[in-house]
């Protein structure tokens, strides 16, 4: 109230002030961060070199540094990092594809989802990892049955997500929607579909750590490129420093994607229902 009565300069400097200071706490948050890694890899360091952990089996940051250059010049880094994000893309996308829409109709549809809710829960608790063998043999060792194990690895958290933003939309705006004279079609694409956007995100983020998980997985053992068969190779040679780098670089991706899509889901995190 108070602030409606103000004029538009006061209410500008007001917002101002407001995006300055989530500007500065951003940055402040972030320094935090940075200063809590910075200090873990000084720790690292310091433990290797004297002598608290053996670095035969878990090197340190220097080493790790060194078999980066390394693996940069001499190990076609960018060949299996390319095999890798063809693989996750590819099966990021059908996650994308099939996990929304399929979300969105069990959301709507009483029917559909006694029928297929069932199934498809059943393999939302099933160990990816045991379904390998049969898209061997379904698929064969190339991208194909890396681009499954992908899918299935991150379909399942978008399904879920978004069909939990369904179910839980506020009912009173569907109500008054519905007295004006909405039909279901405007229901469904003005209340339903924004209204369970900020869950959809949320699924999209949990399917970004599946679906960097299966890849790396998927790729230890149906594959003769990529970061996870580098990752299986270093560690049969017991070379840890060029592991880590890669495991690193792993990381780093997952990270950045996952970074991005909060980003996008605190852009609409006043669509969220109150808790």
């Amino acid at each position: 109230m108070r602030e409606a009565q103000l004029s538009a300069p006061a209410l500008s400097a007001i917002g101002l002030r407001k995006r300055l200071a989530a500007f500065v706490d951003g940055y402040r948050d972030a320094g935090v961060s940075t200063l809590a890694v910075v200090a873990f890899l000084l720790l690292w360091e310091a433990a290797a070199s004297w002598d608290w952990i053996n670095i035969r089996y878990s090197s340190k940051p220097s080493a790790v540094w060194s078999a980066a250059i390394q693996v940069w010049r001499t190990d076609d880094f960018l060949l299996h990092a390319g095999v890798s994000f063809a693989a996750f893309a590819s099966g990021f996308a059908m996650a994308l594809a099939v996990g929304v829409p399929l979300g969105l109709y069990l959301g709507v549809s009483r029917r559909a989802r006694l029928f297929l809710e069932p199934p498809l829960m059943a393999l939302y608790t099933a160990p990816r990892l045991a379904l390998l063998p049969i898209l061997i043999v379904w698929l064969g060792i190339g991208l194909a049955s890396k681009v499954a194990i992908v899918f299935l690895g991150a379909v399942f958290p978008i399904l879920v997500n978004t069909l939990a933003g369904v179910r839980s939309s506020d009912n009173r705006l569907i109500v008054a929607a519905r007295a004006f004279g909405a039909t279901k079609t405007d229901i469904f694409l003005k209340i339903l579909v924004p209204g369970c956007l900020p869950a959809i995100l949320m699924g999209v983020r949990l399917g970004v750590g599946r679906g960097v998980l299966s890849v790396v997985v998927g790729e230890m053992f149906v594959s003769q490129a990529g970061i996870g068969y580098q990752i299986m190779t270093y560690g049969q040679g017991m070379r840890f420093d060029r592991l880590l780098v890669y495991a690193f670089a792993i990381s780093l991706f997952g990270y950045a994607l996952t970074v991005s899509v909060r980003m996008m889901e605190n852009r609409f995190r006043n669509w969220r229902p109150a808790a």
